[in-house]
This record gives C-alpha cells, sequence and structure tokens, in this order.
C-alpha cells in the first residue's frame, strides 16, 4: 500500500510533465531545486556524490575569493604605518609579513587589523603557493635589514637583495603589482656642488633615479642598489608593474618607532632627548648637514600612490627639499617655545658613523610623476 504523501507527489510529478514551461519558470525551477550549493547549484545532500571539479572550475571558484594585500616588513616603522592606512581605507584582507622575535614590535601592530601573518623565513615558499592559486592582489615588500651597522655582507645580501628578486620574480611570473622599498643610501656620496647647483641640468646629475650609477658606501647600501639593477629589466615588459621607491629620510614623531634603537628617525630620536633631558645632542657640523626629510605620513601616501599610478621603474621619495640637522632641532625647541640654543650640544661623530657619512640629500623628483599633488 502506497504512502498517501508519494501518491501526491506523483500527482504533482504527472501534472509537472503535462503542463509546458515558460523559460522564466523552467529557470526558477532549476534555481530552487539547486540553491543549496554557491558554486555548483548541486542539493546539499550529506551523501550525494563527490563531484569532479574542471581546472576551469577550480580557477572560478578561486575568483570569488577576496585576493590579499600583502605587505612584508609589516610590524616594522613603514609597514605598520602602511596597514594602519589600509585599515583606514577599509582594507583588512592583508597578510602581514615580519619576523616577530623582537616583543617590541608588539606595539606596532596591537591595533593593526588583518587577516593572516607569515614569518618571513617561510614566506617565499608561501608566495609561491599564493601566487600559483591567485590569490594576491598585490604586494608592498618593505621588509629589510635596514641597521647602517651591520656588517656581514653575506646576510645582507641574502636577506636584501635575494630575497627581493626571488619576490619579484614571483611578481613577474604571475602578474602580480609589487612596490619595494630601496633607499637615498645607494647614491653613496654624490657631487653635492652638482646637488645644489642653480642650474636644473646640473641638479639632475645628482640623485638621479634614472641612474644606478653609484658608489655605495656599505653593504646595506650594495644590497639596495643591486636589487633596484636587479629590477631595471622588468621595465619594458608592459604587464609588469614592478616598481622601486628610493626613500629619504622618513620621519615620524616616534610613532611605531621604539624597536629601533639606533636607527629611529632624527625627529624620533631628537624629540626623546629633549623630552628626556632637556638637551639635543647634534654631531659636530650639523649646522652644515643636510638632509631630505619626509613624513612617514607623506611617504606612505606616495608609496601607495606609486602602486596605483606608477609604472615599473625606481623613484625617489623625498620633499625635494633638504634641511640641516639644526634646523629639525631648532624646529623641537620653537615647538616648545624655546629659544634657548645652548639646549643644543654637540659632540664628536664616532668613527664608525663619519665613514661613508652623506652630508646632503635631496630628491629628485623630475622621474616620480605620482610624489607629489601638483602633478598628474
Amino acid at each position: 500500500m502506497k504512502n498517501p504523501n508519494e501518491e501526491s507527489e506523483e500527482v504533482v510529478a504527472e501534472e509537472a510533465e503535462q503542463k509546458i514551461f515558460s523559460k522564466d519558470e523552467e529557470r526558477e525551477i532549476v534555481k530552487n531545486k539547486f540553491k543549496d550549493d554557491p558554486f555548483t547549484g548541486a542539493p546539499a545532500t550529506a551523501n550525494r556524490e563527490v563531484l569532479e571539479i574542471s581546472d576551469e572550475e577550480q580557477e572560478r571558484r578561486t575568483e570569488l575569493f577576496q585576493k590579499m594585500i600583502v605587505v612584508t616588513g609589516g610590524a616594522g616603522f613603514i609597514g605598520s604605518h602602511l596597514i594602519k592606512e589600509l585599515n583606514i581605507r577599509g582594507r583588512e584582507d592583508i597578510l602581514l609579513v615580519d619576523n616577530l622575535s623582537d616583543p617590541r614590535k608588539l606595539q606596532n601592530i596591537n591595533t593593526l587589523k588583518f587577516q593572516d601573518y607569515a614569518d618571513k623565513s617561510k614566506f617565499i615558499e608561501l608566495l609561491g603557493f599564493l601566487a600559483e592559486n591567485k590569490m594576491i592582489e598585490r604586494i608592498y615588500h618593505l621588509g629589510a635589514e635596514s641597521s647602517r651597522f651591520c656588517e656581514d655582507g653575506k646576510y645582507l645580501m641574502e636577506n636584501n637583495y635575494q630575497y627581493t628578486c626571488n619576490i619579484m620574480d614571483i611578481c613577474h611570473l604571475n602578474k602580480i603589482p609589487l612596490v619595494f622599498a630601496s633607499s637615498a643610501s645607494v647614491y653613496g656620496q654624490v657631487n653635492v656642488v652638482a646637488a645644489q647647483h642653480k642650474d636644473d641640468a646640473y641638479r639632475k646629475m645628482a640623485f638621479d633615479d634614472t641612474s644606478d650609477n653609484y658608489t655605495p658606501e656599505s653593504y646595506y647600501a650594495l644590497s639596495k642598489l643591486q636589487a633596484d639593477r636587479y629590477s631595471r629589466k622588468f621595465m619594458e615588459i608592459a604587464e609588469d608593474r614592478i616598481i622601486g621607491l628610493r626613500y629619504f629620510n622618513v620621519n615620524s614623531d616616534g610613532k611605531h618607532e621604539q624597536h629601533k634603537d639606533d636607527m629611529k628617525s632624527a625627529l624620533c630620536w631628537m624629540t626623546e632627548q629633549y623630552e628626556k633631558d632637556g638637551v639635543i645632542k647634534l654631531f659636530k657640523g650639523s649646522k652644515e648637514f643636510s638632509r631630505d626629510f619626509i613624513t612617514v605620513e607623506t611617504a606612505i601616501w606616495m608609496t601607495m600612490n606609486a602602486m596605483q599610478k606608477g609604472r615599473s621603474g625606481i623613484y625617489n621619495i623625498g620633499q625635494e627639499k633638504a634641511r640641516t640637522f639644526y634646523n629639525l632641532a631648532s624646529d623641537i625647541l620653537e615647538k616648545d617655545f624655546n629659544v634657548d640654543e645652548s639646549c643644543i650640544k654637540y659632540v664628536p661623530m664616532p668613527e664608525n658613523i663619519a665613514e661613508g657619512y652623506q652630508k646632503f640629500t635631496e630628491a629628485n623628483k623630475v622621474n616620480a610623476f605620482f610624489g607629489t599633488t601638483t602633478r598628474p
């Protein structure tokens, strides 16, 4: 004897076979029948057959996932500021890459929002997988050994040069936009007379980001210059966007710099000295030593603008204006309504710093069309 429910279902089925459905009705029937699976439309039954997934279907599914933004050095000074700005712009789908063995870095990231973390030692292997599966939107490679006191050339070339080249190659092969950090240290001891000349033709010869014809004064500068040189080969490939940024002196009032020890920005260590001792100690000659100081907020804006508007190449990140260390110290005193110059003390420059010390830097921004708000 048949169950009344089964008889009812047969009647409905017979009526359905006799009825002629419109195309809209057919679509609705299929939609209702298969609405449980967002990918294939198959009903969500616990014991249904496992369907084979074609390469095309897998590619379509991957596209549905939100791609990530990768920030290496994300717990560092510039990297953590960049993630903060990404958060402000509504992006939290971020893979933060760093070495968190220094407990002081926690203060840089404990208020940031990011989706995932990877240790720098595991990142290259992970990057290959993520890139192959099209899970990356763009990469900001800001991580590096930046200490001017590091004299281990083998380590610096592996960590700063080869590591960066590996990232470049993977980005090239998978058409992932990349911005990587270079440094104004690559310029070494440029011709100061040319750099300060009134004629633009002479000025362009100094701090020229279209050239790599400079003599680095440290292994750190060499590691950065070699990465710049390696990146040049991607400039002629239209599909690539591999951009190196030669940062000049990036300054802050101390936010996200507590882990940097002797590598803190000038404004940071001057402010700390003044607040602690009421005195700022400068090297003898600091009324003549000039650098292109740029705030970290402006540097972040230029970095993100480079990713959006830049073409493959190397570009200077600075203010196009050199200021002396003395001017910077005077600003701190003035902000405190202090005009007593005795609060600025002068000390001899240690030999390990004097060797290769850049006494003048000023960004040439002719090539960096995205670097200021007055240029397209």
